[in-house]
C-alpha cells in the first residue's frame, strides 16, 4: 500500500544537465544531507540493533569487527472493498492478511582498511487474502570497500538496496519485502561536499514473476549548507515497469526508460522544502499493435512543511505532486509519466489505490497520469509518539471520452509508538472516498477502507 502530456522543454534539460555535474544521497545503510521525508515521522525508526564480537574492548582500528542483528516485524492489514494482492477496487468485498518479516544480518568490518563484508537474509511471509506465501531470500549481500587506497573512490558489489532523496524516483520499498538490487555502485567524493554514485544494476527477484529490469546511471549529491543539498540523476531503465490493479504490464527487454532529475532539499529554520522535477523519454513496444512508441513524459513534486513553536510540536505540511498521461494510444508517443515506482512515497497516499504517479485502472478503464494535492498536520504529544493526518485529492491527466478526471480523495491517520529502543508500534486508518469515476467505470461507488496494526523489534 505504501510498495504507484507534452515534450520535455528544452530549457528545463538544459538546467537539469547542469544540475547533475553538481549535487545528499541516502542509502540504505549511509546518510549525507538529505531533506525530510514527510512520513518518515511515523514510521519506527531503524536502529541499528545487534551487538558486536571482538577479540577485546578498545580494539585497534586495523582489527576485524563482526556484528550480528536482525529486526522482526509482524503486521496485521484490513480493507474493505479492495483487494491486498493487487490494491484493486473490487467493490463489497472484504479482506485481512497477516504479514511476518525476518530480516537477520551479519558483518565484519575493518576500518583501518575501509572494508566491509554485509550479509542480511529475509524470511518474508503472507498469510490470508486470496494467496499465501512463504519465502526465504539474499535481501543484501555485498563487500564495501571505502576510500581505496587513500582515495576519494569507494565501491560497493553485490546485492544491496537504495534509496536517493525522500524516495520519489528510487527507494527500499521497506512496507512490504523490499526491493533490492545486484550490480555495483562506485562513489567518488573529492570533497566533503560532493559527492557520485556511479551504478550498474539489475533488480533482484524477490516476488514470484518478477521480470528482467535493469537500472544503470548516476546520482550526484552537492551540500550548499548544513541543512540543503542540490541533487541531479540520469538513469537508463530496461524491462519495463510492472504495474498494479489487474492492468497491462509494461514489461518487456525492449521498453527503454531514460530518466533525468534534479532535486533541491533542505531546511532553513523552522521551515523545510523539497522540489523534484523529472523528464522521462526512450521507446516502449505499443500496447495495441505493433511497432513502438515514443516515450515523452515529466513528472515531479514539491514539498513544503513548518514546525510551529508550540506544545507537540505541531508541523503543517503541503505538496503537489504530477505525472503526465496518455489517453491516446494510436498516436505513436507514450507520455505516461513511470519515474516514482518501487518506493514507498507518501504523496500517492497508504492505501495503494493509487499506487504511483502513472494513474489507475479500474475495471479496464485507465485514468493516465496522475495529479495530486496533499496537506497534513503531525504532532508529538509525547517524545516517544507521532500522530498524523494527512488529506490527498487525486485528479486525472487524461481520460477516455465522456469519463471524469476527478478520481477520488484519500484521507490518512498514522501513528507510531517506540515502546523501547528497540521496540515499536505503528497503526494507521485509512479512506479513499471515491470520486465520479470510479462510479462511471465500475458501477459502484462505494469508498475503501485500509487498516493496519504492526509491530516491529530490532536486535
Amino acid at each position: 500500500m505504501k510498495k504507484g502530456t507534452s515534450g520535455v522543454a528544452s530549457a528545463a534539460i538544459v538546467m537539469s544537465l547542469v544540475v547533475l555535474t553538481s549535487g545528499s544521497h541516502v542509502n540504505a545503510d549511509e546518510e549525507m544531507v538529505r531533506g525530510i521525508t514527510r512520513r518518515a515521522a511515523t514510521e519506527c525508526p531503524q536502529n541499528s540493533g545487534g551487538s558486536s564480537i571482538s577479540e577485546e574492548e578498545g580494539l585497534a582500528q586495523d582489527r576485524w569487527v563482526f556484528h550480528v542483528g536482525g529486526q522482526i516485524r509482524f503486521r496485521g492489514d484490513f480493507t474493505e472493498n479492495q483487494n491486498l494482492s493487487d490494491f484493486a477496487f473490487t467493490p463489497d468485498e472484504e479482506e485481512s492478511q497477516l504479514l511476518e518479516r525476518t530480516r537477520l544480518h551479519g558483518s565484519a568490518e575493518n576500518q583501518d582498511l575501509g572494508l566491509k563484508a554485509f550479509a542480511q537474509v529475509q524470511w518474508y511471509g503472507r498469510w490470508g487474502g486470496v494467496d499465501d506465501r512463504s519465502d526465504v531470500d539474499l535481501y543484501q549481500g555485498y563487500v564495501d570497500w571505502e576510500k581505496i587506497a587513500d582515495s576519494p573512490l569507494s565501491v560497493k558489489v553485490g546485492r544491496q538496496d537504495l534509496a536517493y532523496g525522500s524516495t520519489f524516483f528510487l527507494g527500499a520499498n521497506d512496507f512490504y519485502n523490499g526491493l533490492s538490487w545486484d550490480g555495483v555502485k562506485l562513489n567518488a567524493s573529492p570533497s566533503e561536499r560532493l559527492s557520485v554514485d556511479f551504478l550498474g544494476l539489475k533488480m533482484a527477484k524477490l516476488n514470484p514473476g518478477d521480470p528482467d529490469i535493469y537500472l544503470a546511471g548516476a546520482y550526484t549529491t552537492y551540500r550548499i549548507h548544513e541543512e540543503g543539498t542540490i541533487e541531479g540523476y540520469l538513469f537508463r531503465h530496461r524491462g519495463g515497469f510492472p504495474l498494479t490493479h489487474r492492468e497491462f504490464e509494461i514489461i518487456d527487454s525492449g521498453q527503454k526508460f531514460y530518466n533525468l532529475g534534479f532535486r533541491f532539499a533542505g531546511a532553513a529554520g523552522a521551515l523545510d522544502y523539497e522540489f523534484e522535477p523529472q523528464f522521462q523519454w526512450g521507446k516502449v513496444d505499443n500496447p495495441v499493435g505493433d511497432g513502438t512508441d515514443k516515450v515523452k513524459a515529466y513528472g515531479g513534486h514539491v514539498d513544503i512543511g513548518y514546525t510551529l513553536k508550540l506544545p507537540w510540536e505541531p508541523r503543517v505540511f503541503a505538496a503537489y505532486a504530477l505525472g503526465s498521461g496518455d489517453n491516446d494510444p494510436f498516436d505513436n508517443e507514450f507520455a505516461e509519466f513511470h519515474g516514482n515506482i518501487f518506493n514507498d512515497n507518501y504523496l500517492v497516499g497508504d492505501t495503494g489505490v493509487i499506487a504511483d504517479l502513472s494513474g489507475v485502472t479500474v475495471e479496464g478503464i485507465r485514468a493516465s497520469g496522475m495529479q495530486v494535492w496533499v496537506g497534513g498536520i503531525s504532532v508529538d504529544p509525547h517524545e516517544d509518539f507521532n500522530l498524523s493526518v494527512d488529506v490527498h485529492h487525486f485528479r486525472a491527466a487524461g481520460v477516455p471520452p465522456g469519463f471524469s478526471r476527478n478520481v477520488g480523495t484519500e484521507v490518512n491517520l498514522v501513528g507510531s509508538y517506540e515502546l523501547t529502543e528497540n521496540v515499536c508500534v505503528l497503526a494507521g486508518l485509512n479512506r479513499f472516498f471515491t470520486s465520479r469515476f470510479f462510479e462511471q467505470a465500475s458501477g459502484s461507488g462505494e469508498n475503501i477502507d485500509y487498516a493496519y496494526i504492526q509491530a516491529e523489534v530490532e536486535f
